[in-house]
């Protein structure tokens, strides 16, 4: 049942994509299957590539507003125009390669409805069945990841914000200073919201379902993004920030040892490939680049 806070909350969904094929169909599936949650606005922004006459079709009987823009822009700059178009209580952005878990939005909104301090919620990101071994290793880091944060002054830390999924107060997201080229955009939010003095939420049991990249090329690029992130934090906020990198050693130890544990041939596995992808990192003149290029095998979730 919807709480009667939570009624009094409006919602709106945004996504951005570069991609613009028949898989956002799905995505948006599973958001508009959300349960106990108001009816709410839904708007994509897309560019790069253009949507096939039949997914435009599939979207607008979803109930979605398709914005398609000329050329190509960062992440971040489709963002600030959903932005600009909202009039909701909250936002939450997600990306074109994701589902949502049932009950994900129902317990965002409670959150906020709940705690009217919050200004910043971020979820559990969850993998998809492996498709591969080198998918499976992957997941195993996503896991880790996930438990690191879960560990770590109970999930507020730069870990446990994805940009899979952030959901904001949109007043409140709406006097934050937005680049238009950030890379990481995901730690910036966090780090930004918290400069300001915001108040940041981990939901464990709230969940999203993503893939990993099935191949060492596509997980290179996004490592590197990943590897170049407290770098380009740093020219943003000082160097100062550079301790909110610092893990506690016994949050790594214990997500790592739980893991092992668990599935130790694809620990093993994963620990080749995080080697292998710290000797061969792109340079950050290269990685550091606001319009990436598409993981397609990232893009089929369902």
């Amino acid at each position: 049942m919807i709480s009667e806070l939570a009624k009094q909350l409006t919602i709106t969904v945004g996504i951005t994509t570069c991609y613009g094929e028949a898989s956002i169909v799905d995505t948006v599936r599973s958001i508009r299957a959300s349960q106990n949650i108001p009816s709410f606005r839904f708007i994509i922004v897309a560019d790069r590539v253009p949507v096939p006459p039949a997914v435009k079709q599939e979207l607008a009987t979803l109930g979605v507003e398709l914005v398609e823009r000329p050329g190509s822009a960062s992440q971040l700059v489709k963002q600030k125009l959903i932005l600009s178009m909202t009039t909701s209580d909250l936002l939450v952005f997600t990306q074109d390669d994701v589902l949502f878990a049932p009950d994900t939005l129902a317990r965002i909104v409670r959150k906020f409805a709940e705690h009217p301090r919050t200004t910043f919620v971020a979820v559990n990101n969850t993998t998809a069945q492996p498709q591969n071994r080198f998918e499976a290793a992957l997941n195993v880091g996503t896991r880790v990841a996930m438990r690191m944060a879960e560990l770590w002054r109970g999930g507020d830390n730069y870990l446990a914000v994805v940009g899979r999924l952030m959901a904001f107060r949109t007043a409140w997201l709406k006097t934050i200073t937005i680049p238009d080229n950030v890379v990481s955009s995901d730690a910036y939010f966090y780090f930004e919201n918290k400069r300001r003095g915001g108040t940041f939420a981990y939901l464990p049991q709230a969940a999203i379902v993503f893939r990993n990249p099935q191949n060492m090329k596509e997980h290179l690029r996004k490592s590197a993004r990943f590897q170049h992130s407290k770098r380009e934090m740093v020219g943003y906020f000082g160097p100062d920030i550079v301790r909110e990198y610092f893990v506690p050693t016994r949050a790594k130890i214990r997500a790592m040892l739980e893991e092992a544990l668990r599935h130790p041939l694809s620990f093993a596995h994963y620990v080749a490939v995080y080697a292998y992808s710290r000797f061969m990192c792109e340079q950050p003149k290269t990685a550091l680049n606001a319009n990436w290029e598409v993981d397609r095998s990232t893009k089929q979730v369902a």
